[in-house]
């Protein structure tokens, strides 16, 4: 008798050091907003963890992506640049150049299908930046990237919808529905993303006002001059898409040819 009572009691000590799974118990306070929504459910935990798993596996094909883009826009710039040097005679590749390029855009959108796991685990990773703890930059900050992670979510279901029509899996009509969508809804993060890096550097600069140490200057100092560089990236990326939202926008194929060829070396 007196055996069972240790044996239970020692059963009791161990389980209260050692909770499992199924007691869903939170072992630190939630830091990220979907932590606080909805992380306290084992199923939805066990789903996140399969979704940013899958996110990683994602980045290799993300990789990839960039440097098809590179040489996408930059076959584009060539291809421009040559027809204008030769109006008359034309240029004597472009129909093969142009099937490299047309094969180039089909396969960087297999490469991105299903890249919608990439604004799930920006949203999941929001910082919990709401409540009196919280000053009004960081609430900011934090709003537009929810509704910035929203629309990367819809953009990405949107470009998945292209991709599977122009490889025929499904109705081939939906891709030309659905792209002008797709540029707004680009454009559309593109401004969200303009915001949010204002927001940054606006921090960034107040952070090396407040610097006690030149380590910390040095360190925020590279950090605003990577918001200007994003800044540059961005603004490329706003003018490509333009031309995508609205095609008569520019007269010469040139300037999303070039563009593009820059923003994709940007990296």
């Amino acid at each position: 008798m007196n055996t069972e009572v240790v044996a239970q009691s020692t059963t009791d000590v161990v389980e209260k050091k050692i909770p499992n799974d199924s007691k869903n118990l939170i072992i630190r306070p939630p830091v990220t907003l979907v932590e606080y929504v909805i992380l306290r459910s084992p199923l939805l935990r066990h789903i996140s963890r399969r979704i940013l798993t899958l996110r990683q596996v994602m980045l290799i094909s993300d990789g990839r992506d960039k440097v098809l883009k590179v040489f996408q826009y930059f076959s584009k710039a060539m291809l421009w640049a040559s027809d204008a040097n030769n109006r008359e005679k034309g240029f004597k590749y472009t129909e093969n150049v142009n099937a490299m390029i047309a094969q180039f855009s089909i396969t960087r959108k297999l490469l991105r299908l299903f890249h919608v796991t990439d604004p799930i685990n920006k949203i999941y990773n929001i910082p919990l930046a709401f409540g009196s703890q919280y000053d009004r930059q960081q609430r900011i900050m934090a709003t537009i990237d929810i509704i910035d992670g929203f629309v990367c979510f819809a953009n990405d279901i949107v470009d998945d919808i292209i991709c599977l029509s122009k490889i025929g899996v499904i109705d081939k009509d939906l891709a030309k529905k659905y792209s002008p969508y797709s540029a707004r809804l680009w454009m559309t993060g593109i401004w969200l993303d303009y915001g949010s890096l204002y927001q940054r550097m606006v921090a960034t600069n107040k952070a090396i006002e407040e610097s006690t140490t030149k380590e910390d200057v040095i360190k925020y100092l590279s950090e605003k001059n990577r918001h200007y560089y994003d800044f540059i990236k961005l603004t490329f990326d706003l003018i490509f898409c333009i031309g995508d939202c609205w095609p008569q926008a520019y007269k010469s194929a040139g300037v999303q040819a070039i563009s593009g060829s820059i923003s994709g070396f940007m990296v």
